[in-house]
C-alpha cells in the first residue's frame, strides 16, 4: 500500500467526503483510478443514507485490493489463467511456522477467509484457494502433490515478492453527484488526508534509537530461518482445461501457466488432507473484592477456534437489564447489577452463529454478590428475585413499616415489614409487589430476603496469638456448629464468614458498611489499629456486633478494646472461652432481635444530600417513607469490587491484563480503596472490545467493515425516518454492534512488510483491546487501546543477521500509529528522555541506586527488573514508568504504559458542567441539521426523530425539578449525556454530513437489552 497524499481530482475529494460519514480514511493513504462520465453503476435499495452506504459497499468490491471481490469477478470470467496469476502473483506467500516450513503441503493458517482478508497464504492455502476458484467456475480440479527439486537457495525468492496492492475506485461522476445529493453534502471543500510517518522516517528513527541501546547485538538472530522445501509435498492444482490435464504451480514465477515445475518427468501424487489450524483462543473475565483481594474469581469465560475470530470481534459487555425506556431515566450512578457477556460479533455471520459463539456469566452486583441462575428463577442468598406480582396478596397488607439504613455509599439497606389486619406479617410477596423510589427516582432494588431471616456476618482473627479452640480447623468447627444452631430455628438464615488480620476497628468498619443484620467478631484483642471517632456514625448505622472475647481476657487494654467495639456498634461482649455457652448466648441474642421479613438493597445517587426512601404497595394504596443521609467516607471501603481482570490464552501462551482497579502484582503494597472501586464500576459501564486479525485487512476490506457496521442500524434507522417509532424501538431493543473506526489504521497490516530481500509477518494471531472507562464520579473519561503481545512478528531474510533489526524497524510502525491516535502513549512518555536498557541497568547497579526514589517499587521489580525474554528500555531517571519491550528472539517492539497496556489512552476531561451547555449542545445539532425548517430532507428527518426519541437523557435534565439534587448527581447526568459518545461533541458544530454521520452512534453506544451477541454500552 503506497504511502502518498491525495492530490487533485474532484471525485477523490467527493469520495473522501462520503467516507468521512463513516469516520474512517482520515489517516489512510489511498490511490484512485480515473472517473467515468456515464450513469451510476451501483444501485442500492431503501432510503439514504443506507442506500448510499450499500452502494459504497458495492463500489469497494471493485477495488483492486478487495481480494474477495477480485476473486468473485475472476470466477465469473472463467478465465483460468487470470485466476492462476491472481493466486500466484497477488497473494503473498507466508511460512507455516516462524522458523521453518513446517507441514507446507498440508498446513492452513487462518483459512481462506483470512487469505482473502489480508492477502497472505501458506503454500497449501494458495492451492486450496485456486482449487476453490476453479471449481466455482465449473472446472474440474483438485489439489495434488507435485514432485519438485526446489533448492534451498531458490526458496527465499518465493517469499520476497513485493506486491503493489492499490486501493482504487472507478466510479462515474454521476454516481458521485447522486451520492452527494442523497446525503445532502454541500460545497466542494478540499478533503486532504493527513499523512503520518511518511517515508517511515519516524518509525526508522525510533528503531535506530532503541537499537543503539541493545546489548550484545552480535548474539542476536540465533535462529535463522530454515528455507528447506519439502519437494515431495509441493501443493499444486491439477485441472482440466479444454479437455486437457493442466497444472498450476504457484511458487516459482518462472514456471508457465499449465505446467509443472519439473515439466520433463515431473510427477504428482494424491495430496494429504489439509491440517486445519486447531489453535484455540479463550477469554476469561474475573474480579477481586475488597474483603478477599488475594482471591480472584471468574465472572464469564468463552473459548473459540482462532480461525473463527479472524476479522471479527469479542465485545465484553456488562448488560444492565434495563428496558429502552428505563435507560432513558435511570441515573447511571444507581446501576448496581450487571450480567457479563462475551459477545461474538461478525459482520458476515448469521445471528444464530453469533449467539452460539457468545457466552453469558451469572449476574453480579458491584458489591461482589453473584446470582444463582441454575434453577428456573434466579436467586440471591436463597431468595427468589423474579416473581410475578400477587395482587391478591397485596390486598391483605394494611400497614407498612420501613427503615432505611445507609451502608457505604451508594449502598442502602431497606427493612420492610408489611402486616395485615391482625398485625401478622404478610409473607410470600415478591420484589415486583413493591414500588420503591429514592428522592422520587425509581430504583432497581434487590430483595435480599423475603422472610424473617437473620443475615449474619462472622469475622475471626487469623493471627497466631488466637487460642487453639478458635484457630484454623477448630474455628471452622465452631462456625459450623453455630451455623447449624441458627439454621434449626431460622432455616433460611444466611451466614458469611470473613478472615481478618489484627486490624480490629478497620475490619469492624468494613462489616458495618454491609447489609448484614448481625456481626459476630471472634478475637483475642491484639490490635494493630485504633478507633477513629470520625467513623462513629458509620458504626452506629451498621449492624450490632457481638464481640467474642475468645480468651476471657481480663487485661485492661484488651477489655477496653472489646467494650469500645461493642459500644460503637450498639452490640455486646461475650466471654467466649466456653464455646457451648457462647453459642447459647448468641442464639438468645438472635431470638430477641427484631428481624424484618423483607430486606431490600439498592444504590442511591447523591453522596451528601438527604434522601427519602419510599415504599408503596397495591398501586400506592399504602405508602411509607424514611429519611437518611450517607456518611461521606471513602477512606475505608465496604464490600465491593476492587479489580477487574482479563486473561487471554492463545494456544499455550497466557496474556493477563488489569482492565481496571487494583493490580495484585504491582500494587501488593497498596491497600485497595474507593478509587479502585470507582475505576472498576466505570469500566463496567464502559465495556471493552477485543479485535482479532491475521496479518490485517486490506484498505478496501477494512472500509467494507465500517460500511457493514453502518448498515447494521438499518432496520431501526429506516423505521425512524418513516416515523414508525414502535418498529424502531422493537429493532433497536434487540441490541446492536459496537465498532471503533480507529481500529482500521491501528490494525492495518505493516506497510512495506514484504521487500525483495525480506518478509516480516505475524506468526501468531493479532489481538487488540479498545476499552472505555466512563468517568462518573471521576474527572475524566478514558478510552484506551492495547496491542496484545500475541502477534509474534518475525522476519525472514536472506541475510539472517539483519532479521532482528528489520522486525524492530517494521513493528515500530505500530508505536507511531498509537502516538497519532492516542495522546498518552509510550512514544510521548519517553520522548527526549535519557533511556537505559534493563541489562545495563542491572550491570550498573541502577536498580539498587534508584530503589529509594521509586514511587512504586513493586512495579519496577515486577514489570521491568524481572526477566521474561524481552529487552526493556526505560527512563533512566525513573520518572516515567512507560517502557519499550523488545522480544529478544525476534526483535518485535511493543510500547508498554504504566498501567500495563501495550498501546495508548485518551482522557476526556469533564465537560458541560452547566445545564445550559447541555442544552446548547443539542441546539447546535438541531441548527446544523436544519430542524428549524421542520425537517426538510433526509438528514433533518433522521436527526430530529432520533433526538426526539433518545435524547431523553437531556430532557430529564431539562424537565426534572433539580431541587435536592446535589452537584455530583447533576455532573453524573451531564456526563452521561456528553460522554456516552464523545464524538457528538466533536461534530456538533460541523457540517450537516458530519453531524448525520455521527448522530446514530450516540444511540448505538447507549446500549440495549438483548441476546448474547448483542452489545450494550
Amino acid at each position: 500500500m503506497e504511502n502518498s497524499k491525495i492530490r487533485g481530482g474532484t471525485s477523490r475529494r467527493e469520495f473522501m467526503q462520503q467516507l468521512a460519514l463513516c469516520y474512517v480514511a482520515a489517516h489512510i493513504p489511498l490511490s484512485f483510478l480515473g472517473c467515468k462520465d456515464d450513469q451510476p453503476t451501483f444501485v442500492g435499495s431503501g432510503k439514504a443514507p443506507y442506500k448510499v452506504w450499500e452502494e459504497m459497499l458495492m463500489a469497494l468490491k471493485t477495488s483492486p485490493d478487495h481480494l474477495e471481490g477480485r476473486m468473485n469477478a475472476l470466477i465469473e470470467s472463467k478465465d483460468a489463467e487470470a485466476m492462476f496469476h491472481f493466486v500466484r502473483d497477488e497473494i503473498y506467500l507466508m511460512p507455516t511456522h516462524k522458523t521453518y516450513l513446517q507441514n507446507l503441503g498440508t498446513q492452513l493458517k487462518w483459512g481462506l477467509k483470512g487469505v482473502l482478508r489480508s492477502g497472505f497464504a501458506t503454500p497449501r492455502e494458495k492451492a486450496e484457494l485456486l482449487n476453490k476458484m476453479y471449481q466455482a467456475a465449473g472446472m474440474e480440479s483438485k489439489v495434488v502433490y507435485e514432485r519438485t527439486d526446489i533448492k534451498t537457495e531458490d526458496v527465499p525468492a518465493y517469499f520476497f515478492r513485493p506486491i503493489q496492492r492499490h486501493f482504487g475506485l472507478d466510479i462515474s461522476k454521476q454516481q458521485w453527484k447522486q451520492w452527494k445529493n442523497e446525503l445532502e453534502v454541500k460545497g466542494d471543500s478540499e478533503y486532504e488526508i493527513p499523512v503520518y510517518d511518511e517515508g517511515f522516517n519516524e518509525s526508522t528513527d525510533l528503531a535506530e534509537k532503541l537499537w543503539e541501546l541493545l546489548p550484545e547485538k552480535e548474539t542476536l538472530n540465533k535462529y535463522p530461518f530454515d528455507f528447506r522445501w519439502d519437494n515431495y509435498r509441493t501443493p499444486t492444482v491439477e485441472f482440466i482445461l479444454n479437455g486437457e490435464t493442466k497444472f498450476a504451480h504457484l511458487f516459482d514465477p518462472k514456471v508457465a501457466f499449465g505446467a509443472l515445475k519439473n515439466d520433463n518427468g515431473g510427477k504428482t501424487s494424491k495430496a494429504d488432507p489439509v491440517l486445519d489450524n486447531e489453535e484455540k483462543v479463550s477469554i476469561s473475565i474475573s474480579y477481586r473484592d475488597s474483603i478477599q483481594p488475594t482471591v480472584e474469581r471468574e465472572l464469564v469465560f468463552g473459548d473459540w477456534l482462532a480461525t473463527q475470530l479472524i476479522g471479527n470481534q469479542i465485545n465484553l459487555s456488562f448488560l444492565n437489564g434495563l428496558s429502552l425506556e428505563q435507560q432513558a431515566f435511570t441515573p447511571i450512578g444507581s446501576l448496581r447489577t450487571f450480567t457479563p457477556a462475551l459477545a461474538f460479533q461478525s459482520f458476515d455471520e448469521e445471528l444464530q452463529v453469533m449467539e452460539d459463539n457468545s457466552f453469558l456469566g451469572n449476574p453480579f452486583t458491584l458489591d461482589a454478590k453473584v446470582f444463582d441462575v441454575s434453577g428456573e428463577e434466579p436467586k440471591i442468598n436463597g431468595s427468589t428475585l423474579l416473581k410475578k406480582p400477587s395482587i391478591d396478596l397485596q390486598k391483605k397488607v394494611t400497614a407498612l413499616k420501613i427503615k432505611a439504613v445507609p451502608a457505604h455509599y451508594p449502598l442502602v439497606k431497606l427493612h420492610v415489614t408489611p402486616t395485615d389486619d391482625h398485625g401478622d406479617f404478610v409473607e410470600g410477596l415478591s420484589t415486583s409487589d413493591f414500588a420503591i423510589t429514592d428522592n422520587e427516582i425509581q430504583v432497581s432494588a434487590l430483595m435480599e430476603s423475603n422472610r424473617q431471616t437473620p443475615r449474619i456476618l462472622i469475622l475471626y482473627d487469623t493471627s497466631l496469638s488466637m487460642p487453639k479452640a478458635y484457630y484454623e480447623e477448630n474455628m471452622d468447627t465452631f462456625i459450623n456448629a453455630l451455623d447449624q444452631s441458627i439454621l434449626e430455628k431460622y432455616p433460611a438464615s444466611f451466614i458469611t464468614k470473613w478472615k481478618t488480620p489484627s486490624e480490629l476497628f478497620i475490619w469492624l468498619l468494613k462489616a458495618s458498611k454491609t447489609d448484614y443484620d448481625l456481626i459476630i467478631y471472634a478475637t483475642d484483642g491484639d490490635n494493630d489499629d485504633s478507633y477513629d471517632e470520625t467513623n462513629a456514625e458509620i458504626y452506629k448505622n451498621g449492624a450490632p456486633a457481638i464481640i467474642l472475647n475468645v480468651n476471657d481476657e481480663e487485661g485492661r487494654h484488651k477489655v477496653e478494646t472489646f467494650a469500645k467495639m461493642a459500644d460503637i456498634t450498639n452490640g455486646m461482649v461475650l466471654n467466649a472461652k466456653d464455646q457451648e455457652k457462647t453459642q447459647e448466648a448468641i442464639m438468645d441474642y438472635i431470638s430477641k432481635m427484631e428481624i424484618p421479613p423483607y430486606v431490600f438493597t439498592y444504590y442511591a445517587v447523591g453522596a451528601t444530600e438527604e434522601h427519602e426512601a419510599k415504599v408503596g404497595i397495591d398501586a400506592h394504596r399504602i405508602m411509607e417513607r424514611d429519611r437518611f443521609k450517607f456518611i461521606d467516607d471513602k477512606k475505608e471501603i465496604g464490600q465491593c469490587l476492587i479489580g477487574l481482570y482479563c486473561t487471554i490464552n492463545v494456544g499455550k501462551s497466557t496474556i493477563k491484563r488489569v482492565l481496571a482497579g487494583w493490580d495484585p502484582v504491582t500494587q501488593r503494597n497498596v491497600k485497595p480503596d474507593y478509587s479502585h472501586f470507582i475505576a472498576v464500576k466505570n469500566t463496567i459501564l464502559g465495556g471493552a472490545t477485543v479485535y482479532i486479525e491475521g496479518e490485517g485487512p486490506t484498505v478496501s476490506a477494512a472500509l467494507s467493515d465500517v460500511l457493514k457496521y453502518r448498515l447494521t442500524t438499518r432496520e431501526w434507522g429506516e423505521a425512524l425516518m418513516e416515523d414508525d417509532l414502535e418498529r424502531a424501538k422493537e429493532h433497536f431493543s434487540k441490541g446492536g454492534y459496537i465498532y471503533h473506526p480507529e481500529i482500521v489504521p491501528l490494525m492495518a497490516p505493516l506497510e512495506n512488510a514484504v521487500t525483495k530481500s525480506s518478509t516480516t509477518f505475524a506468526a501468531g494471531i493479532r489481538m487488540a483491546i479498545i476499552k472505555h472507562r466512563i468517568g462518573v464520579g471521576e474527572s475524566t473519561s478514558t478510552t484506551s487501546f492495547d496491542y496484545l503481545p500475541s502477534s509474534n512478528y518475525t522476519t525472514i531474510a536472506e541475510a539472517s543477521e539483519s532479521a532482528f533489526k528489520m522486525t524492530l524497524q517494521k513493528t515500530a510502525q505500530f508505536a507511531i500509529r498509537e502516538g497519532h491516535f492516542y495522546p498518552t502513549n509510550t512514544l510521548s512518555e519517553l520522548k527526549d528522555l535519557k533511556l537505559i536498557e534493563r541489562q545495563k541497568a542491572i550491570d550498573d547497579k541502577w536498580f539498587q541506586e534508584k530503589r529509594d526514589a521509586f514511587t512504586n517499587p513493586y512495579y519496577w521489580n515486577e514489570r521491568i527488573y524481572r526477566g521474561d525474554g524481552n529487552f526493556k528500555i526505560f527512563d533512566a531517571a525513573a520518572v516515567s514508568m512507560a517502557f519499550w519491550q523488545i522480544d529478544q528472539k525476534t526483535g518485535e517492539l511493543l510500547g508498554i504504559l504504566a498501567d500495563g497496556t501495550g498501546g495508548g489512552s485518551n482522557s476526556i476531561e469533564e465537560q458541560l458542567k452547566e445545564l445550559n451547555r447541555v442544552i446548547d449542545m443539542y441546539m447546535a445539532i438541531f441548527s446544523a441539521m436544519g430542524v428549524s425548517n421542520l425537517a426538510i430532507g433526509i438528514v433533518a428527518t433522521y436527526g430530529k426523530t432520533l433526538v426526539k426519541l433518545y435524547a431523553i437523557v437531556t430532557e430529564v435534565i431539562i424537565i426534572m425539578d433539580p431541587t435536592g439534587m446535589d452537584e455530583k448527581v447533576m455532573a453524573a447526568l451531564q456526563e452521561l449525556a456528553c460522554n456516552v459518545n464523545k464524538e457528538i461533541m466533536f461534530f456538533a458544530l460541523g457540517a450537516v454530513g458530519e453531524v448525520f454521520g455521527n448522530i446514530d452512534l450516540l444511540i448505538s453506544l447507549m446500549g440495549g437489552s438483548g441476546l448474547p451477541g448483542t452489545a450494550c454500552g
